[in-house]
């Protein structure tokens, strides 16, 4: 079996050491501040207004940005993930289309560091296992990449390797980036950093112990056990290790893909997607906070949606879920004040806010929400939050001190349910969402979610 391959592309060696890493991040910042000086001057020289916030901002700035922590991984590309979903609106739509590469763009290791990192799990000698071990990566991440392989049993298996060193230095990157991000004045100032540092930090952690995604490999498969319409791949406990995840191979098609099915199609995944968001949150009391389309697969000869990724998953108190559940009635009743009072107790609305400030924040809400307080048939086409919060960014920058990012597992569970609903303008798909709500309402504990 061959493994080693040197003509391999889009590789990067993975910086493992703390101090290499601090080197990394030292010579991005060194290069934006060049950049931003050497602009800053051409433009005074001209005559030309000095915006040091556009500059800072720029393309080029952003591409090196986003090039400096897709080489790096770990907790520095999850930040800049997070950044992208934060901050993508509050900055110019070119700028906002670069940052957002991160969500799907990373290097792979080179094979001779892939080689060292399976030997180190499995020990020398474990190419005697498989049949073939493809060394390309058929994705890769923040934490790590996924190669296609086949046992001498003849079983095809995904198995996700991690980078080397990139648990050992989450928090000395969150250290060094906090200070960076401080300085550089990349993030706009309403943005809560250390809530968003910190929420980064802690889902690292989480995403970086692979046996603890195979837990929820095991405890999803069990909870969908009933449930025709998805597949979740089996767990191999033999072959994972907390560095090293293996699980069975899955084919399909990823949902930024299922554009091309047709409005049925498209309709029924939605609709599938929608009924085990509500399901987590609600009756599992455990959910996949990480909407990124590559997670999910369509089968499309099985009519099957594939869950793969769980490393981002976390447990709801019930203390959250049933004030998620005051949260929704009081929008199926279209209650403006009921609607206010329980964003308050899920502390997304604070009220020390001014007034027009909890008016833009309610407005917004309604916007987001239109799909649930219709009660019919709904295109989600229709939804403009987006282009909505860009039109108030004014009035964000005024309230930029007042400003709150809400608690961690409150702020994961919006970026889960944000993402679907963006996956289904995406998707042009219109679904009625009223069948799949009117049970969470005010039932509990009921894991039949057939709506």
């Amino acid at each position: 079996m061959k493994l080693i391959d040197d003509n391999e592309t889009n590789s990067y060696p993975i910086p493992s050491s703390r101090f290499s890493r601090l080197i990394n991040l030292g010579s991005m910042a060194a290069g934006i501040a060049g950049s931003v000086l050497a602009s800053a001057t051409t433009q005074f020289v001209k005559g030309q207004r000095v915006s040091i916030q556009d500059l800072i901002t720029s393309q080029s700035n952003m591409l090196r940005f986003v090039n400096h922590l897709s080489q790096m991984r770990g907790a520095a590309m999850k930040v800049g993930q997070l950044l992208s979903l934060e901050i993508g609106e509050f900055i110019s739509p070119q700028a906002s289309e670069i940052l957002s590469r991160l969500r799907n763009q990373g290097y792979s290791m080179p094979p001779a560091q892939l080689n060292k990192v399976l030997i180190k799990n499995w020990g020398p000698g474990f190419q005697g296992m498989f049949e073939d071990f493809n060394p390309y990566p058929v994705a890769s991440a923040s934490i790590g990449q996924v190669h296609k392989c086949r046992t001498k049993k003849g079983k095809l298996l995904a198995i996700k390797v991690q980078y080397p060193g990139i648990r050992d230095s989450i928090d000395s990157d969150i250290k060094n980036l906090m200070f960076l991000l401080k300085s550089s004045g990349l993030v706009p100032p309403f943005v809560d950093l250390e809530s968003l540092l910190e929420a980064g930090r802690r889902q690292l952690h989480r995403e970086t112990d692979y046996l603890r995604e195979g837990q929820f490999l095991i405890d999803f498969s069990r909870l969908l056990n009933n449930h025709q319409e998805f597949e979740v791949p089996q767990y191999n406990q033999q072959l994972s290790t907390k560095n090293v995840l293996a699980m069975e191979y899955k084919d399909g098609i990823t949902l930024d893909q299922a554009k091309t099915l047709t409005q049925s199609q498209r309709n029924r995944l939605v609709y599938s997607l929608m009924k085990l968001l509500f399901a987590e949150i609600f009756d599992f009391k455990v959910i996949q906070t990480d909407p990124n389309y590559a997670n999910f697969l369509y089968d499309q000869t099985l009519d099957k949606i594939v869950l793969l990724d769980f490393g981002a998953t976390q447990t709801v108190t019930s203390d959250l879920c049933e004030k998620f559940r005051t949260l929704l009635q009081a929008t199926w009743r279209d209650n403006i004040t009921d609607i206010e009072n329980a964003l308050y107790d899920l502390e997304i609305l604070h009220r020390s806010f001014p007034r027009n400030l909890k008016e833009i924040f309610i407005e917004l809400f309604l916007d987001v929400t239109e799909p649930i307080r219709r009660k019919e048939m709904y295109d989600f086409e229709r939804i403009q939050i987006v282009e909505k919060i860009q039109g108030r960014i004014d009035e964000f920058i005024a309230h930029q001190k007042t400003i709150r990012i809400p608690d961690i597992d409150i702020l994961f569970i919006q970026r889960k349910i944000g993402g679907l609903f963006f996956l289904a303008r995406h998707l042009h798909a219109k679904i009625d969402l009223n069948k799949i709500l009117k049970k969470h309402l005010y039932e509990v504990n009921s894991l039949n979610f057939q709506a």
